[in-house]
């Protein structure tokens, strides 16, 4: 059962005009990054598809102008569980625009499959416009955002909605972003890396590999002789797979042992604390710090709550920067 498609409830123009108003002092939007079948391939398809990284965005104040321009003209908007909240994208999107949420969860959720993203981009793009009883247009999707949290294609899987695009002649643009295994450590009050402690490297890994196989449960990985100061992993959020992990890294001998620092990171760029404005039943994510060490950071977890069994989203932090704490003095 997917989420339901919704559109805004209240047309509140004024900030779709502000915006309007900054792009033209600036200048019109560069269309470079237009990508267009070839001529000889081309059909007439009203729609341009724009899949957009928006890095770990608590607000809209975090977008580029770029962004707030193509989400003040979209027809549709596709997106994830882990990016911009809802009630942002409201607030700049015209009253007509559809807004689906097709996030992806791991740790048993009911979410969507990728091959229905796909299909769901492609059935908007395709879509004609068609008429009321009374003559006039009632839908046609001509601007299409799908909007990806962190950066689209580092762990992402933009390029099986580019493909889809690609071989049925659609033009489309994509925006990088910033990932969550750079910017999530950084939010979260951690540098990846830092010269005092000699730490001058970072590798990136997905917790969970494409077949779903955790990198501690089973799935192959050798982690002697890496030559690697500081270790990041996403998708790793559920505890039991985080505790083999650990252990994981722990047996590996060399580098790796029980006492190394690590952290933890859910929600990684969410807000650090409640505010006034709130309400109680926000989308808006709220971000979790735990520091510890390989032995002792699932323990730690487990003790706040013992039923829990997941922490997603989370990013995975290991090594000697995780002794640093930027967000306290």
């Amino acid at each position: 059962d997917n989420p339901t498609i919704t559109t805004p409830a209240d047309d509140d123009s004024s900030l779709r005009e502000a915006i309007e108003r900054l792009v033209s002092l600036i200048g019109p939007p560069d269309d470079d990054n237009l990508v267009k079948p070839p001529t000889q391939n081309a059909q007439h398809h009203p729609s341009t598809v724009h899949i957009i990284g928006t890095g770990l965005t608590p607000t809209l104040l975090s977008l580029p102008l770029s962004t707030l321009h193509l989400l003040s003209q979209a027809d549709a908007v596709l997106y994830d569980s882990l990016g911009l909240a809802y009630e942002d994208i409201f607030k700049v999107v015209p009253k007509h625009c559809e807004v689906i949420c097709v996030g992806k969860r791991g740790d048993s959720q009911k979410s969507w499959k990728q091959s229905e993203i796909d299909d769901l981009i492609l059935q908007m793009a395709m879509t004609q416009p068609s008429s009321s009883t009374d003559g006039s247009i009632i839908t046609q999707s001509n601007t299409i955002l799908r909007l990806k949290g962190g950066d689209p294609f580092l762990f992402g899987r933009a390029r099986t909605e580019i493909d889809t695009l690609k071989s049925n002649n659609i033009p489309y643009t994509y925006t990088p972003a910033i990932s969550s295994c750079i910017a999530g450590p950084h939010l979260g009050g951690i540098p990846l890396t830092d010269p005092s402690l000699n730490c001058q490297s970072f590798g990136v890994w997905s917790g969970t590999d494409a077949f779903g196989r955790s990198r501690g449960l089973g799935s192959n990985g050798k982690w002697e002789g890496l030559g690697v100061d500081t270790l990041v992993f996403l998708m790793i959020g559920r505890l039991d797979k985080l505790e083999a992990l650990c252990n994981l890294l722990a047996s590996s001998g060399e580098k790796w042992e029980d006492s190394t620092p690590c952290a933890v990171i859910q929600n990684a760029g969410g807000r650090r604390s409640m505010q006034e404005t709130d309400s109680q039943d926000s989308s808006q994510k709220f971000q979790r710090v735990w520091r510890g060490t390989l032995s002792t950071i699932v323990p730690l977890i487990r003790e706040e709550d013992e039923t829990r069994t997941s922490v997603s989203p989370a990013v995975f932090i290991v090594g000697a920067t995780c002794q640093l704490d930027f967000l306290s003095y």
